[in-house]
């Protein structure tokens, strides 16, 4: 069981990254916004009310998505719903891509009202499942009708990583989707384009997969790395992300280390 494509979260869909199966929530999307109060004059030598509506403006709105996280295992599950959770309180509006309305909305992280526990599956009982009922709040925004102009892909290089020496490697992971034209992504490419402090150096390989791995990052500093998509159309989209590599740690007995580089 998934729902692979049916909903996305700043291109990462959210069955892919969190195992999240969205059953219900496109009504909400739907819901007109509602009116906020119009300005009126009561003059008390006419009948009614006089009102100004040179300029209309509207409240957001609540649309509530639910249903549940399916993963093979606990750790799984644990895994998936705490890069959710990391993902939901991190700063700054959320895009929520609907494949049904073919419709981007921008959201931020409300409540969760109605989950479930932890339970297995009738059917599969291999299976993890907790319902899980997240409330969005959805800014005011035009709707767009779908459009026959193909639109360049949505990319996400997968967030900003950090890792500790002596490890010194990882993978990075990027997604991307393709939400109007039809088009669908023939490339990707990942590029190391610069560091902080200057000069470091790092292997990228598989720089042509959507997830590539960087090693011989023995240097503490900061690593910036472009991943690009290309679909069908010709389009192309790209993204930035950064791994910081930061010193081993040293014995209490040791005076304290100090970066050699500036992280802000």
């Amino acid at each position: 069981m998934n729902a692979r494509g049916v909903y996305k979260f700043d291109g990462l869909d959210a069955w892919d990254a969190y195992k999240w199966s969205i059953e219900s929530g496109s009504d909400d999307l739907l819901q007109l916004y509602k009116s906020k109060e119009v300005y009126s004059k009561d003059w008390k030598g006419q009948n009614g009310r006089q009102y100004d509506l040179t300029k209309r403006f509207f409240e957001d709105k609540v649309a509530t998505l639910s249903g549940p996280i399916i993963a093979d295992s606990k750790e799984e599950f644990w895994e998936k719903y705490l890069a959710f959770w990391n993902y939901l309180k991190s700063p700054g509006a959320k895009l929520l891509y609907s494949h049904e309305l073919e419709q981007t909305f921008s959201v931020f992280y409300l409540d969760s009202p109605n989950t479930k526990r932890l339970t297995r599956l009738q059917g599969d009982p291999n299976k993890i499942a907790m319902k899980l009922e997240i409330q969005f709040q959805v800014m005011f925004m035009e709707f767009e009708p779908p459009s026959s102009v193909p639109q360049p892909p949505v990319v996400n290089a997968g967030g900003n990583k950090s890792i500790t020496l002596p490890t010194n490697q990882l993978t990075i992971t990027g997604a991307s989707a393709t939400p109007k034209g039809g088009a669908t992504i023939i490339q990707y490419s990942w590029e190391y384009n610069y560091s902080t402090p200057n000069g470091l150096t790092a292997t990228l390989t598989l720089a042509n997969s959507i997830s590539p791995k960087v090693a011989d990052l023995n240097t503490p500093g900061v690593y910036h790395f472009l991943f690009t998509a290309v679909d069908s159309n010709g389009k192309q989209s790209s993204d930035n992300m950064t791994i910081t590599v930061l010193p081993e740690p040293v014995s209490n007995n040791s005076l304290p280390y100090t970066l050699p580089f500036n992280l802000a």
